[in-house]
């Protein structure tokens, strides 16, 4: 399937992929960090000098824009500065109290900011509006945007709250759904009962499926109407292709028919076969593409990338891989890129 072009070792904090290009990060003994583009094929283009800053944190790369906060300790500690993907500023942002998650909006080009403010932002004019204080108090998690409706998590991820547009004025709440005491358990990992929380959320044409530890409901998005459950169940966050769900997450295969509300499979992904030898696995899905899972495979203290058919429900082609465990996988047209600390390997179509 692929064959293996470059190896790059590089002692990066971070590496992201966006278009056509990759970009890794580097930092020093003094904490101030670099940014350098290189091409597809591995090869350096350019450092990205704009970008550095000896009080920058790590650069965030968000809508093919980059995301500049920077440390307590700088004059700059309230600003946040806004640069297109070759370094030019674009924006500055001040009185940027943490770090943004970004929302989309019903109007073209524009987004929501929201951290404990929200910001109505113009991804091509750069043109921004102050809305003030974000509705949610406390810690609270975004969980994804689905049917216009926006989602967060908060108190102890006990709530899911739906969140809709405002009139083009910021967010007000549609509806709450609390856990706490309906999912409260006693799960495996501690000695304590503890609230219901929300693990994790799917969407499906007009359905909301969120999984706690108990159980998995399937709710109606627009009103908020629980439609059902599948108890003693588990739905962790799926990958759709040809309308059925699929997941490999600790070590567990799950396939889900969503349209038809019907669990198809869970079970553990936990053999392995190598060199003709078949071992014992831990497994966990990092793509799914064109039918094809790409998976990080753990063998007692190797691992493997390896790509796993959903159809035919094997393993297809696996490349021993030298290093940590694999972070991410992306695919760029006849490129695959897998990372993982500090080790970075491009892959090339071959058939």
């Amino acid at each position: 399937m692929y064959q293996l072009i470059q190896n790059l070792r590089i002692p990066s904090i971070q590496t992201l992929i966006y278009g056509d290009s990759i970009f890794i990060m580097t930092t020093n003994k003094k904490r101030t960090y670099s940014t350098h583009r290189y091409s597809l094929d591995g090869v350096c283009i350019e450092r990205l000098q704009s970008l550095y800053s000896p009080y920058a944190r790590v650069p965030q790369l968000q809508r093919g824009l980059w995301f500049i906060y920077y440390s307590s300790e700088s004059p700059l500690s309230d600003q946040l500065n806004i640069f297109s993907l070759d370094g030019e500023l674009k924006q500055s942002i001040v009185d940027a109290k943490g770090y943004f998650d970004i929302l989309p909006t019903e109007e073209a080009d524009w987004v929501y900011f929201v951290n404990e403010r929200i910001i109505k932002y113009n991804l091509s004019t750069h043109e921004y509006h102050d809305l003030g204080e974000f509705p949610l108090k406390g810690a609270f998690f975004y969980k994804g945007s689905h049917h216009g409706l926006h989602f967060f998590t908060c108190e102890w991820k006990s709530q899911l709250v739906a969140m809709r547009d405002k009139d083009g004025q910021g967010l007000e709440e549609a509806y709450r759904l609390d856990f706490a005491e309906s999912d409260r358990c006693k799960p495996s990992y501690s000695r304590n009962v503890e609230p219901g929380q929300v693990y994790f959320i799917n969407f499906y044409d007009s359905d909301l499926w969120v999984s706690t530890y108990v159980r998995v409901y399937r709710i109606d998005i627009a009103t908020g109407q629980k439609l059902g459950t599948l108890e003693d169940e588990f739905l962790p966050k799926m990958s759709h292709h040809g309308g059925i769900g699929y997941a490999i997450y600790a070590g567990f295969y799950t396939v889900m028919d969503f349209k038809n509300q019907r669990l198809l499979s869970c079970r553990l992904l936990d053999k392995f076969t190598h060199e003709g030898k078949e071992y014992s696995t831990e497994t966990n899905g990092l793509l799914l593409h064109e039918g094809i899972f790409y998976v990080s495979v753990r063998v007692s203290d190797s691992f493997f990338l390896a790509a796993f058919d959903v159809q035919t429900e094997e393993f297809i082609w696996h490349d021993h891989w030298n290093g940590w465990d694999i972070d991410s996988v992306h695919i760029v047209g006849d490129r695959m890129i897998a990372l993982s600390h500090n080790n970075i390997q491009i892959y090339q179509r071959a058939d």
